[in-house]
């Protein structure tokens, strides 16, 4: 094919597809337009998710007519000259490229007003033409209106996600940009509804405290700035409110949001020994480079940077968030539970949860057919059952025992003795219980059992969590999760984009046995829990949050997935712990569990829940070989 150049709007078509993915990306380059015009208020207001109406209004510097003529044309911006601007950044944008981006996919309104001057200039995009500007009313700053984004584009179109899904991009989107700037005020506006009100603040806790929890602000631990060419500062969330994916992490570079793997690395790094290693830290840093340090241009959205001495700010960032946590106060503070709350005292609370736990789902292998051997379990170490019972599917298996502090736990063939709740009183008089081979737990978190050829080494929570999760999955093809209504609901605060995750999800919440509905601004109440998660004593507050991490994470995007990763993250919760103690019986029946669950060699993360060890293997050890 012969060479020709492509026009212009093919051109700005092409730039949209990199720097305008979703609504959120349009929020993006609008907001930042505002805040490098000197804006103490934005106002953003959406409709559809953005799909019908995205709409930016600021307080800022306005333009005049020149320069609303020039606002839609490509390529074109007042934040760069010459060549070594590019090399001393120090706006929010600079590549020229967003409005004529947006302007080529949409109907796009601009209407502005320098404070200086008596009326306002309005200028017309839709698609390919571009109108000149026209005088207009106007309050002084900019307004930009974006209609029918992708109506032209629409394969763009069909990969948008649900009016939810899109908000909630929006809603982290804004939360982004008002963080480092706590001295503008934002609004945020869904179909009428105002979803945010962030007013001016003081400094950036306050900030944080409008868009999460007053708690949580107050919680965090200050990053004493440090001097130097890399200025680190921040705030830091204890190890207590650490949570299970990286959502919880904000990072800026003079004022930018971004994301780097080397100042990720230095986090875990700083973490390390206080956190478990799927645990990440909320963290709230701000670094301060000069631009000449740093190219911002690595990326359309500029959300990558590259730093001219990279080893440099790993060790600052390393250095700031270690001395503060050496400094700080890390241990968690005490909740106490609605037992304590009425007066009883947390012992005898914790021993009828227990208790409670222990009697719900003491009777899961009660009734079972004779299961066909995945692992290979040898015979002696299970209970003995017979023809005519059957698994009532309504129990759960196991329960960490109430007993000694003893880290080992041995039965010998001559002591062991028959379970007479595993059959039914007339099966026992036909037959008598088969005793078991020695088995122990070990360090209260594996048990090790014989086998005819060796020996085996079972995770008791990774075993657990596998039988779980099939649970799970086949209680959910029956229908739903059994929930228990709570007397009186707990409410918990979430931000915006949270908000709109738990609305996407009423359908899978309902599933799973929870009702979670609105019970104010940014205020939500949990009516229903599941029943195997409150008989466990796992607090509702940390699932759901946990919850939302999962439904948050892009890489869940497929229902099938999310299913999995929200299913597998309840069993992680309900299953036994490691370090909890159990009896010869409930190590019975976790190992006859096992060997009815499908896919027993590995938990729903991928974990190994059983290692071998042969005799040959041994002899080989010992060097009798």
């Amino acid at each position: 094919m012969p060479i020709a150049a492509l026009s212009r709007h093919l051109v700005n078509k092409i730039a949209a597809g990199e720097v305008i993915e979703r609504p959120a990306g349009v929020v993006k380059e609008l907001v930042e337009n505002a805040l490098d015009a000197g804006a103490t208020r934005v106002d953003v207001t959406v409709e559809d998710g953005g799909r019908k109406l995205i709409q930016v209004s600021d307080d800022g510097a306005g333009m005049d007519r020149n320069d609303a003529a020039l606002a839609f044309a490509p390529h074109a911006t007042s934040k760069i000259a010459t060549e070594d601007d590019l090399f001393a950044i120090g706006t929010m944008g600079f590549r020229g490229e967003a409005l004529a981006s947006i302007a080529s996919i949409s109907h796009a309104r601009l209407r502005t007003r320098r404070p200086d001057e008596q009326g306002g200039w309005e200028v017309l995009a839709n698609g390919e033409r571009i109108d000149p500007p026209v005088p207009c009313a106007a309050a002084p700053g900019t307004t930009v209106a974006v209609c029918d984004l992708f109506f032209n584009t629409p394969a763009r179109r069909k990969f948008l996600r649900t009016v939810n899904t899109e908000f909630g991009h929006i809603s982290e989107q804004i939360a982004r940009l008002a963080l480092p700037h706590p001295q503008t005020a934002f609004t945020l506006r869904h179909n009428g509804r105002e979803t945010l009100n962030l007013p001016v603040r003081e400094n950036t806790r306050g900030r944080i405290a409008d868009l999460f929890t007053p708690d949580f602000a107050q919680s965090l631990l200050t990053v004493t700035p440090r001097s130097g060419p890399v200025r680190v500062a921040g705030l830091l969330g204890p190890p207590s409110a650490a949570r299970s994916s990286a959502a919880g992490q904000y990072m800026f570079l003079n004022g930018r949001y971004i994301r780097d793997r080397l100042i990720g690395h230095a986090l875990r790094e700083a973490f390390r020994g206080l956190l478990a290693p799927n645990r990440y830290p909320a963290v709230f840093l701000f670094l301060e480079i000069d631009p000449a340090d740093v190219d911002v241009n690595v990326h359309p959205t500029k959300i990558e940077v590259r730093f001219r001495d990279s080893n440099r700010v790993y060790g600052e960032v390393l250095a700031a968030v270690r001395e503060t946590l050496q400094r700080g106060d890390l241990r968690p503070d005490v909740q106490a539970a609605a037992e304590e709350e009425a007066g009883a005292s947390p012992a005898s609370a914790a021993g009828r949860r227990q208790e409670s736990l222990r009697d719900a789902l003491a009777d899961f292998f009660k009734s079972a057919p004779k299961p066909q051997p995945r692992l290979g379990f040898p015979e002696e170490i299970l209970p003995q059952r017979h023809r005519g019972t059957e698994r009532r599917s309504s129990e759960l298996p196991i329960q960490p025992a109430q007993k000694t502090q003893s880290t080992v736990t041995s039965v010998s063939r001559e002591e062991a003795k028959p379970l007479p709740e595993y059959i039914s009183s007339q099966e026992s008089e036909e037959q008598p219980a088969v005793a078991v081979v020695p088995l122990m737990q070990v360090h209260d978190s594996y048990i090790v059992a014989q086998t005819p050829d060796g020996l085996m080494i079972v995770d008791q929570h990774a075993l657990h969590e596998r039988i779980l999760y099939n649970e799970f999955r086949r209680r959910l093809t029956a229908g739903r999760l059994t929930a228990q209504r709570m007397l009186i609901p707990q409410t918990v605060q979430v931000s915006p984009a949270e908000a709109a995750l738990l609305d996407e999800a009423t359908d899978l919440l309902g599933k799973l046995g929870m009702e979670v509905a609105p019970f104010g601004p940014n205020v939500y109440a949990v009516q229903q829990y599941p029943t195997v998660l409150a008989e466990r004593g796992v607090k509702m507050d940390a699932f759901l949050r946990e919850l939302l991490d999962t439904l948050g994470d892009d890489e869940q995007a497929d229902p099938e997935r999310l299913l999995e990763a929200v299913l597998a993250m309840m069993a992680c919760k309900a299953a036994v712990k490691a370090g909890a103690p159990l009896s010869l019986e409930e190590m019975r029946q976790l190992l006859t569990g096992a060997e009815e669950a499908e896919k027993a060699s590995a938990c729903p993360h991928g974990r190994p829940t059983t290692l071998r060890l042969s005799l040959k293997d041994l002899q080989k050890q010992f060097h009798r070989t």
